[in-house]
């Protein structure tokens, strides 16, 4: 059982449907439990990501409820279902750490004894994430954090605040909107993103998942003979595209960092949106 908790607007509730997402890649078999009850339309919104994710889900209405007997309800149901050995709680948030969100989450925590509670910390918020992240620590012994919304103009640097207020490690960052934007946390590629350095490392192993080795090899012979064509760099800007934003692809490369955040309104992605356009406007 992970718990997983963060205040309104950490992106808590993405979170669960991008780790579920990515525990079902791992072989695992997760099941989302909707114990938001404070939030509108945060169990309608947990049901569409765990609908996109592909992955079961409990949700019950909100109104005369309480989110510890949704937790045990939903554990219940994962039980019957024989098929699930990974249960994942949305617990709710708060615009602020108050007294009733953390009794709430404390009676989750004693009645369920989940194995993982784990803090969303929006990487953006700067100091208050380490306030907010001592905060639950205090609470609830948390077990693991993941950094949100790395994707912004931050480059990480809550992340050495936090894990020295709490002592406890960071386990993912979420670089992106999309459900497929969650990514394990490297110490030393994050040192890289702070200080400017970029992250080669992360960029060679988001080229290996999009480019096909086949392809490539036949494209470097294309490129070598002369045969090279526009329809073949359109081609290559597509899965390029496809390795995520491409602010964020330009900022692992060395040294383009600095140039990207000197120069926040160029989005390299829509030059090359552009160029995509021109090419698929020219006649054959």
């Amino acid at each position: 059982v992970i718990m997983m908790c963060g205040l309104q607007g950490s992106g808590k509730t993405t979170t669960c449907g991008k780790l579920a997402r990515l525990l079902k890649e791992q072989g695992r078999r997760p099941m989302l439990v909707a114990a938001d009850l404070q939030r509108p339309a945060a169990i309608e919104q947990l049901k569409v990501i765990a609908g996109q994710v592909d992955v079961p889900v409990h949700a019950e209405a909100p109104e005369g409820n309480n989110a510890v007997k949704v937790c045990q309800n939903g554990l219940n149901q994962a039980k019957k279902l024989g098929n699930v050995d990974t249960v994942i709680l949305d617990t709710a948030g708060r615009l602020h750490v108050d007294e009733d969100l953390m009794k709430e989450l404390e009676q989750i925590e004693r009645k369920l004894q989940p194995d993982q509670v784990i803090f969303a910390c929006d990487a953006m918020t700067g100091q208050d994430a380490v306030n907010s992240a001592k905060a639950f620590n205090d609470a609830l012994e948390l077990d693991g954090v993941i950094l949100t919304k790395l994707d912004g103009d931050t480059r990480g640097g809550a992340a050495l605040s936090v894990k020295e207020v709490t002592g406890v490690p960071i386990k993912y960052i979420g670089v992106g909107e999309a459900l497929d934007r969650l990514e394990p946390f490297h110490p030393d590629r994050m040192a890289g993103r702070i200080l400017g350095m970029g992250d080669v490392v992360s960029l060679v192993e988001k080229a290996q998942e999009q480019f096909n080795e086949e392809e490539a090899a036949d494209l470097q012979n294309r490129m070598a003979s002369g045969k090279f064509s526009l329809n073949d760099f359109q081609k290559q800007m597509a899965t390029i595209r496809k390795m995520g934003p491409m602010r964020e692809i330009m900022k692992m490369i060395p040294g383009m960092g600095g140039l990207m955040d000197t120069n926040p309104d160029v989005d390299p992605g829509s030059e090359m949106k552009w160029i995509d356009a021109i090419i698929s406007s020219m006649t054959p």
